[in-house]
């Protein structure tokens, strides 16, 4: 009772009302609050993660890319809440980082580490100053409603898909691509157990089945250790500890001398495939979301457009200086959207989490992908039920919305889907005699596109 109390105390609080505009977007603090927690457990495998891909990389410090992960997550979303009052949350994004791996591995450019990120740091300069044109708006806005709800909808798969991939229910398959896996193991037995709870808690009508979900998943997972001997969440000596130094890795990025001609070329590929995928998939982010919050209006428009994708490009910058990949619009942002959030108060809980997470470096070693997968996938359940509003009698978005839906999770990649969504969109309507109902934005982005998909 005091807890709630204090919420609508809160909730009556000038301060956030002018700042977050609580009550013209009908929000309750105590669901942002919550939302931006339940977010947070779902993008905390990042904290893990980030550093594991990176830290393999020979000259990269494991410890400095935690510090690095969490402070440029932290930083970045508290931006988003603050100025781009969006539910959106932003951290390192896994393709970003994956990608950065291998590029660097394969000897595919003549770049070491953080002459790589000195071009994401050029590219994230790049996206800064685009947010801040009139075309940005325009090109939000340009975009069809019946692909605005396809975007919406193809995260909601790909939150769930990364979900599935990362309880082990659903893995790679040699011969048929994927299919179910060993519902023997113990972890995939848990995921199975916490999914269908959290299952029967949506359909009885219980808000927590996100919450609930996490919670079972990670005291099977406990349990399993304990009795059956399992290691999925070894409990670590010190549960915390002073945040490991950003030294090896902060600033590293200004060491021009690596600037030689022959270099150049690298330079400039990774400035446009990272800026591409960045400003793309955190466009259909945050439209994604903020169509499913209610933020964005049936017309269309995105309020407040040039702050929230600000907040994204200098995440990149941000990021880059102290020694990690993009950051980028996270689609388990999907999650706080999924549980009510409509403003930038989820996102500033959210960040607030990050920054205490400086001092849990110990504890989020022992937390794994799998654990946060079924909350994963129930979000998926929740972001799918757009796909009734999408008018299927018009074969255009018809089309376009099966090719964004398909490639998000097929390519495993947003800005994947949302590519080919455009580029089908932009074609059906010219084969169909209705190429002029079509902005002149979105055959630009078609070009784009299209250049980008060549690229990659």
């Amino acid at each position: 009772m005091a807890i709630s109390s204090l919420l609508q105390r809160a909730g009556k609080s000038r301060f956030l009302d002018s700042t977050f505009k609580l009550s013209q977007r009908k929000a309750n603090v105590g669901t942002e609050l919550y939302a931006g927690f339940i977010t947070f457990l779902a993008m905390s495998y990042i904290l893990a993660v980030n550093p594991a891909i990176l830290g393999s990389i020979d000259g990269m410090d494991k410890g400095a890319i935690f510090t690095a992960t969490a402070l440029a997550a932290a930083l970045a979303t508290l931006i988003m809440g603050f100025f781009g009052n969006y539910p959106v949350m932003l951290a390192p994004g896994m393709s970003m980082n994956g990608f950065f791996k291998g590029m660097l591995a394969s000897s595919s450019v003549a770049l070491i580490w953080h002459e790589a990120l000195f071009g994401i740091f050029l590219s994230g300069i790049v996206y800064l100053i685009f947010s801040m044109t009139k075309i940005r708006k325009q090109m939000i806005e340009s975009i069809p409603e019946d692909l605005k709800l396809a975007i919406t909808v193809s995260l909601g798969l790909f939150i769930a898909f990364l979900g599935l991939k990362n309880a082990g229910i659903i893995v790679a398959n040699p011969v048929v691509m994927v299919s179910m896996g060993d519902i023997t193991q113990p972890q995939v037995a848990i995921a199975f157990i916490s999914l269908f709870v959290a299952v029967g808690c949506m359909v009885r009508n219980i808000k927590l089945a996100t919450f609930i979900a996490f919670m079972t998943s990670i005291t099977l997972t406990l349990i399993s250790d304990a009795v059956l001997g399992t290691k999925y969440a070894p409990i670590p000596e010190n549960w915390f500890s002073v945040p490991p130094s950003i030294e090896p890795s902060f600033g590293k990025v200004f060491n021009f001398e690596f600037l030689t001609v022959d270099k150049l070329f690298d330079l400039l590929f990774i400035v446009i495939i990272f800026f591409i995928v960045d400003f793309f998939d955190g466009l259909s982010t945050i439209v994604g979301v903020g169509k499913d919050a209610g933020i964005i209006d049936k017309d269309g428009k995105v309020p407040n457009a040039r702050a929230a994708l600000v907040a994204d490009a200098g995440g990149t910058v941000i990021g880059s200086v102290l020694g990690t990949t993009s950051i980028t619009a996270f689609s388990e942002s999907g999650i706080a959207s999924a549980q009510g959030a409509k403003t930038g108060l989820a996102a500033v809980a959210t960040a607030i989490l990050f920054l205490l997470a400086l001092f849990c470096y110990p504890v989020f070693s022992m937390f794994s992908t799998a654990i946060v997968a079924p909350a994963m996938i129930v979000v998926g359940i929740y972001m799918i039920g757009r796909l009734g509003q999408i008018n299927w009698d018009h074969k255009p978005s018809c089309i376009a919305a099966f090719f964004t839906m398909m490639f998000t999770i097929l390519s495993f990649s947003p800005a994947n889907g949302m590519a080919m969504g455009f580029i089908s969109y932009a074609f059906a309507m010219v084969v169909a005699g209705k190429g002029r109902e079509v902005h002149p934005i979105i055959y630009g982005l078609s070009l784009i596109f299209i250049t980008y998909l060549v690229m990659l």
